[in-house]
């Protein structure tokens, strides 16, 4: 098991038990994403890696609400540690 820390907006969800057909993966030890399943791509018409947000739903690219990268209007930042299988 490796961890990676890293700031983010605390809305993020990298709780493995909310996302059980999803992975978290490690972008060059920078920040954690989700990599979803085959079930949920439908064909390739929506997008494999995503991070998830409490209070926007799916963000479609998997460095949303990373600090720095793509930050939406509610971004409120944190210092997180994330555990990648």
């Amino acid at each position: 098991m490796e961890k990676v820390t890293f700031c983010c907006c605390k809305h993020l969800d990298h709780a493995k038990e909310h996302y059980p057909s999803c992975k978290l993966k490690k972008c060059h030890n920078l920040f954690a994403y989700w990599e979803r399943d085959e079930i949920w791509l439908d064909g390739g018409r929506n997008p494999r890696d995503v991070q998830f947000c409490s209070r926007r739903g799916r963000l479609n690219y998997k460095s949303a609400c990373i600090e720095g990268c793509n930050e939406c209007s509610d971004y409120e930042g944190e210092e997180r540690t994330v555990e990648i299988d």
